[in-house]
């Protein structure tokens, strides 16, 4: 994977687009010499997305299976993840 301050992926963003698209590259983009973000490949994203999604339902039945109240709407259950994120985020 190659690596790019943010200023030079910047300047090139075209062309590293084409290599990510045509040549299923990675390319890591830096801030300040950390790493900052990512291009990569969209059918790989794709692919992310749908194991998340995966994980999302199969935390979700394992929940379901496991709580003794009322179940929850799906916009409810992702509401509750994403809050349980922001906490172990922010400790």
């Amino acid at each position: 994977m190659e690596t790019y301050p943010l200023v030079e992926a910047r300047n090139q963003l075209g062309q590293l687009v084409g290599r990510v698209r045509h040549g299923q590259e990675h390319i890591l983009i830096t801030e300040y010499g950390r790493p900052a973000a990512a291009l990569i490949p969209i059918s790989e994203l794709e692919e992310l997305q749908r194991l998340r999604d995966e994980a999302d339902i199969a935390e979700a039945r394992s929940r379901e299976a496991a709580a003794s109240g009322p179940s929850l709407s799906h916009d409810e259950f992702m509401a509750q993840l994403e809050a349980e994120d922001r906490r172990e985020a922010a400790s």
